[in-house]
């Protein structure tokens, strides 16, 4: 199938529409064909693969492709779906999920259980579907360029969506899909003679925006509240089609989540800054505490309208949801920007944005800027953004509003950013127009992906990126030879990583677009990217986990904790290990291997039957067979030091066999002929059974997550244990529960004592009670006797002394 991009309609489709038509929902994918959605559940294709696969090594035959057909995907039964679907996107929690088309958004209620949970012979799920902003996107009036779920959300239901109207819109699905709870006109900041007559200050277009290059097509969220975070989460980066880059901020759902530290470190920061400009001499920064003012205001109103999020979070006591409202600021939300980034190397005017995404290592904040000319460009913020709202400078009859107005819309309070680098990923065999989409990775911050016309690309940061956060650490030490430090490492620039995971172009003028990208992220299914191509064909690549630096660390300083201890006795010297420290680290070379790209041939050539030899072929096969010389020279080199390793390790485990048999030859006096024969049964029935643990191993593991829930940290397996002991001593056998059910029992029975006749007795004693009070009396009246006894002697006494 060839693909070309001379249709101006498919074109402009292409730059203009966010297409994802793949997505996944803890281990259930979601493929868009045409208006329909599938469903396949990955772990029962996983089991039945490993069933499929033991079958065939017991009957010692070739796998084939037929145990496919034992786990049928599921298509999800939604008729107000008759569009053809541009993306998919689950939401945090993965109860709803995000249907796309050209001018419609649906969204479709997923059932709460694992799609494995639903019968093999039901083909078709039937979902309930909501149609989100009806009025809003229509054919004619509005297409949907992009749409994000927030994850801030408490009710995991705001939907974010950029329309061609230049209108970003926030849909609460819970609440009202109609209208939407926030809205935000990016369009265009019309040219006013009091804007333009003034040098320096705000922004202004010279010409007339013809074709629509000053109109927004696509933004970026700020992600999650962490409890380092700053302003970004509250922030929406978007850019517009010329390459301008704006921002957002403050801009929440109405009903959301964060963490409590992040609240209360931004409320004594913004405090810290008011004080400060309050002091002040200077009249600007004195300006300046009027807006933080207002930024203390905004952060109260969260603070007050905070309660600890328990229904939304039972295990984390340390996030808490906040009710948010467009009442606390009476001030519309400003438009940053545009960013100021060195110019020498500005966007082409040829060239459109397809897609921004925003990137935060702490505490480094990277946009990467990806544009139709298959150029990517990763700038890296200078200033914070922060809250600013709209002042009003005219029609005010407050004086502040003009001046802090006036200031804010000065050249100098306008976002700045650094271009640190841009990559051309555009090829021969591409087209002149592309369509490039970025993804971030789920578990490495300074890692995404690029998926376009000619396949998925990786980019890694981390190499300047390390660098780049250790000398800011090192500067807020304040060590003096930081700054200079880094003013070299940014003039050096160290490049990111390139590589290129999956090629869908390797010829010219025929290539199959990759339409949809994911990343698994699971200890059953592994770490794998998966890709489909425009011709619904799956194309994965398996991806490296990185070695934990402070981990490895802590195992060696655990090795030399170990050895330390070994020492002499008077009988024998110490054990001396071969092997040295550091413990062996695997060579770099075998870092990201293989770095030649996977192929994904075109339909059309993958079923020609002939080869045909040409120069560009030759060239094809020449650069990928001088790929796989380099990386077999590598590999050799690699191999080279762990064949040395190995022999060490073999030396050292010669040793450990030596010293093993010793300490055998010393147990076998200790051990009977009915030992041994024992032990020589149980290592040949071990060596037997061992082919079949292998493949058992994923089974294993499977129950291993079904039993223990790995995903469950500590302190959660600590809360529901001590949940089941509450349970157990409030509803056990000997409970509270029970006790209060037997004196329940006993409280009738002596009511029902009292009511029946009973024996007079005035002093409503029992008979216990009443003996118990006698032999007391008893005892007293023993007492008072001896007592009186000693009185009347004491009386005769005196009598006999007073008469003599």
């Amino acid at each position: 199938m060839k693909h070309s991009t001379t249709n101006n309609d498919v074109t402009d489709f292409i730059l203009q529409h966010h297409t994802r038509v793949m997505t996944m929902r803890d281990n259930d994918l979601f493929v868009a064909v045409d208006s329909h959605i599938r469903v396949l559940n990955l772990v029962e294709f996983k089991d039945a693969w490993i069933a499929a696969t033991k079958k065939a090594i017991e009957s010692n035959a070739e796998l084939s492709s037929n145990w496919f057909s034992s786990v049928p995907f599921k298509l999800l039964d939604t008729p107000e779906i008759n569009f053809t679907i541009v993306s998919l996107a689950s939401n945090t929690n993965g109860r709803l999920l995000s249907v796309t088309g050209e001018s419609s958004l649906v969204i479709v209620c997923l059932p709460r259980h694992s799609f494995s949970a639903i019968s093999l012979t039901k083909q078709k799920v039937d979902c309930r579907t909501l149609t989100v902003g009806r009025k809003y996107y229509k054919k004619n009036q509005a297409e949907i360029l992009k749409v994000e779920w927030h994850p801030l959300s408490e009710t995991h239901t705001h939907i974010v969506a950029l329309s061609s109207d230049n209108i970003l819109r926030i849909f609460d699905a819970s609440a009202d899909i109609d209208e939407p709870e926030q809205t935000f006109d990016l369009s265009p900041v019309e040219k006013s003679p009091s804007r333009s007559a003034t040098p320096g200050r705000g922004f202004t277009f010279e010409d007339d925006d013809v074709n629509g290059y000053e109109d927004a097509v696509t933004f970026s969220l700020g992600g999650k509240s962490h409890e380092q975070s700053g302003w970004e989460p509250f922030s929406i980066f978007y850019a517009l089609r010329s390459g301008h880059m704006y921002a957002l901020c403050p801009v929440v759902p109405f009903r959301s989540i964060i963490h409590k530290k992040h609240l209360d470190n931004l409320t004594s920061l913004t405090e810290a800054k008011y004080q400060k400009a309050k002091s002040d001499d200077s009249k600007d920064r004195q300006l300046m505490s009027l807006l933080f003012k207002l930024q203390r205001q905004w952060l109260k109103h969260l603070s007050d309208s905070s309660k600890v999020g328990r229904k939304t979070n039972l295990l984390n006591s340390d996030m808490i949801s906040v009710v948010s409202n467009d009442m606390s600021i009476k001030f519309d939300v400003k438009r940053q920007g545009p960013f100021l980034v060195n110019q020498e190397n500005a966007v082409s005017t040829s060239a459109q944005v397809t897609d921004i995404l925003y990137i935060y290592d702490k505490p480094v904040s990277i946009l990467a800027l990806a544009l139709s000319n298959s150029q990517v460009k990763n700038h890296v913020l200078l200033s914070e953004i922060d809250p600013q709202w709209q002042i009003p400078t005219a029609n005010t009859k407050e004086e502040w509003h003009k001046e802090l107005g006036t200031l804010l819309a000065d050249r100098d309070f306008l976002p700045k950013a650094m271009l640190y680098e841009s990559f051309d990923l555009k090829t021969k065999s591409l087209p002149p127009t592309d369509s490039l989409r970025l993804l971030s990775d789920p578990i490495y911050p300074d890692t995404y992906y690029i998926y376009h016309t000619g396949g998925v690309t990786a980019i890694g940061m981390s190499k300047w990126l390390e660098a780049y956060k250790n000398m800011l650490k090192k500067i807020e030490d304040e060590q003096d030879y930081a700054l200079t430090a880094l003013k070299r490492l940014l003039s050096e620039k160290t490049q990111s990583d390139v590589r290129y995971l999956i090629n869908t172009a390797p010829f010219s003028n025929a290539f199959t677009p990759i339409i949809g990208l994911f990343v698994i992220v699971d200890l059953y299914l592994s770490y794998t990217l998966v890709a489909v191509t425009d011709e619904y064909k799956l194309v994965y690549r398996d991806l490296n986990m990185r070695s934990d630096p402070e981990q490895d660390k802590a195992y060696q300083a655990a090795t030399k904790n170990q050895l330390k201890y070994i020492a002499s006795t008077d009988n024998s010297p110490a054990y001396e290990p071969l092997l040295p420290l550091p413990i062996f680290e695997k060579p770099k070379q075998l870092d990201n291997l293989p770095t030649q790209s996977k192929i994904a041939i075109p339909k059309a050539l993958a079923d020609s039957k002939e080869i045909v030899i040409n120069e560009e072929t030759l060239r094809f096969f020449s650069k990928s067979a001088e790929q796989v010389r380099r990386e077999t020279r590598d590999i050799r080199k690699a191999a080279a030091k762990i064949e040395e390793r190995i022999t060490l390790q073999q030396k050292e485990f010669e040793k450990q066999v030596e010293t093993v048999r010793e300490l055998n030859s010393r147990l076998e006096k200790y051990c009977s002929p009915q030992s041994k024969k024992a032990q020589k049964q149980a290592i040949e029935e071990i060596s037997q059974r061992h082919q079949r643990l292998r493949l058992r191993m994923d089974e294993q593991l499977r129950q291993i997550i079904n039993q223990c829930q790995p995903g469950l940290s500590n302190e959660e397996n600590k809360w529901i244990e001590k949940l089941q002991e509450l349970s157990g001593k409030i509803s056990g056998v000997s409970g509270y529960a029970s006790r209060i059910e037997l004196l329940k029992k006993q409280l009738d029975q002596l009511k029902t004592q009292t009511k029946k006749e009973q024996k007079f007795n005035p002093t409503n004693m029992s008979n216990d009670q009443l003996k118990n009070l006698l032999d007391v009396l008893r005892g007293q009246s023993k007492s008072i006797d001896e007592a009186k006894t000693r009185v009347e002697n004491m009386e005769s006494k005196i009598m006999t002394t007073a008469s003599s």
